[in-house]
């Protein structure tokens, strides 16, 4: 890609040529002063400087150096240059720049940089910059803050003429994303992370529910086949924080499917959670094994008798899980509500799509359990490098990715820290390129929990 005219308050960013070589040698390359903070030194002649720029066109058309020189719209005059390019190592655009040392201290940095970022941004669609620079230049330093930069520690670089090594200041600026919530067909919204409760109370209780809420969960997702509703009920009771502030949702076990029985399952959910109300009524799984062949009439019967509680206002929603497009069909010719909800196995390397497509043309809104596949993919080194391009472990790249892709997660763990990382995924933005990518990855893991093979008992 040719590099674009950019135009700012005070700059002109324009393509350096061959033309150049004289004025950059005179104006900054050549003086010292400007060279012991950058990782060449300073040219000794304008050859130096000839085949510098000759790197820099030869690199016109690159999908990885984007160079340019600023010229000061008030004199004409060209001062420094600069550019941003793709680092492999660290898997992200690096920003650099350098001026002539009379034009320090104007402010012409910050406002070449911001327009490099724009375009990196913008036209590359980046969401990840790199910024670097001497540990004495602290001039850059304040530059990289004013960007947004994040410093992130020193490290050692080397120069390029033969590579001697040098001290410098590294800087990370993420696009930052929002912690929205999903709104469901009926208005309800929900938080984008929910708490998973399945076995998390096998060992320590209601501690790991009432450690969730402390730090900041406010989904609880549960069922009736998971054993702990009762101790979720005690959390809930003792936890000081207002029902009304907490989304509870709560499934059926197929053999507690049909119209009489899910009413009664309900009730007992209730009774077991403390609560004279669910947030949101899940059928667990559409049938109960494979030989079920009235598995749509149990679908239907149970789905009229949700659609009842519902009206009654006591739930406030109602969905299903792991039901595919043929079960959801069940529903769809006979029902009077659409599902809200359908909760699935979804992860990277095993999407559903179809499922996915089906769901949202229908505007129910998809969840994911298992969100991290079971962490199956953590040694996966195509999802560490792109991990470490956005300076984040792989739980949170994947649980971010289904987020971007509109769908609302509810990963587990008893572990406080990883309970911490769960929720700390808006912190930064997965680009275009990367989620076009996680999208298309072939299958890795699959739980074998298929809706239609499974014996349910």
């Amino acid at each position: 890609m040719k590099n674009p005219v950019i135009e700012t308050e005070r700059l002109i960013l324009r393509p350096l040529t061959m033309d150049d070589a004289q004025t950059a040698f005179d104006t900054w390359a050549s003086d010292p002063e400007v060279a012991k903070y950058m990782r060449y030194y300073a040219h000794k002649n304008v050859d130096t400087t000839r085949e510098w720029l000759k790197s820099v066109v030869a690199n016109e058309n690159s999908d990885t150096d984007y160079d340019w020189g600023f010229v000061l719209k008030e004199t004409g005059k060209l001062i420094g240059s600069g550019g941003i390019y793709y680092d492999d190592a660290d898997g992200m655009f690096e920003i650099g720049y350098n001026f002539a040392k009379a034009q320090w201290g104007k402010g012409l940095a910050t406002e070449a940089a911001g327009a490099m970022l724009d375009f990196g941004r913008n036209t590359l669609h980046q969401t990840q910059f790199r910024g670097r620079h001497d540990i004495r230049n602290t001039a850059s330093g304040n530059v990289m803050k004013k960007l947004g930069f994040v410093y992130e520690g020193e490290c050692i670089d080397h120069m390029l003429e033969d590579g001697a090594e040098r001290t410098v200041s590294m800087y990370r600026l993420s696009t930052p994303g929002k912690p929205e919530n999903f709104r469901l067909h009926n208005g309800i919204e929900i938080p984008p992370v929910g708490f998973g409760t399945y076995k998390s109370t096998l060992q320590d209780g209601k501690a790991p529910i009432l450690k969730a809420l402390e730090l900041g969960y406010r989904y609880l997702d549960t069922a009736s086949f998971y054993k702990n509703e009762e101790v979720i009920g005690e959390a809930l009771a003792e936890c000081g924080i207002p029902r009304k502030e907490i989304f509870l949702a709560t499934k059926m076990w197929p053999t507690e499917m049909g119209y009489t029985e899910a009413k009664e399952a309900f009730a007992r959910s209730c009774e077991k959670l403390r609560t004279d109300y669910i947030d949101l009524y899940l059928i667990h799984w559409p049938k109960l094994n494979p030989q079920d062949l009235q598995w749509r009439q149990k679908i239907r019967d149970t789905w009229r008798a949700m659609e009842e509680l519902y009206k009654e206002g006591k739930c406030r929603a109602i969905g299903v899980c792991n039901f595919l497009p043929h079960h959801l069909q069940v529903i769809l010719d006979d029902c009077k509500i659409v599902p809200m909800v359908d909760q699935l196995e979804l992860h990277v390397g095993y999407l559903q799509q179809y499922t996915l497509d089906f769901c949202r043309a229908h505007n129910i809104l998809p969840q994911a359990w298992s969100p991290l596949g079971r962490m199956y993919f953590s040694e996966e080194p195509c999802l560490q490098k792109m991990a470490k391009q956005y300076g984040r472990p792989v739980s949170q790249l994947l649980l971010r990715f289904l987020n971007q892709s509109g769908i609302q997660i509810i990963p587990k763990s008893t572990h406080e820290d990883r309970m911490k990382d769960n929720m700390d995924i808006f912190g930064f933005t997965i680009n275009e390129e990367d989620m076009h990518f996680l999208s298309v990855l072939p299958q890795i893991f699959f739980s074998k929990e298929f809706p239609d093979w499974a014996e349910r008992g």
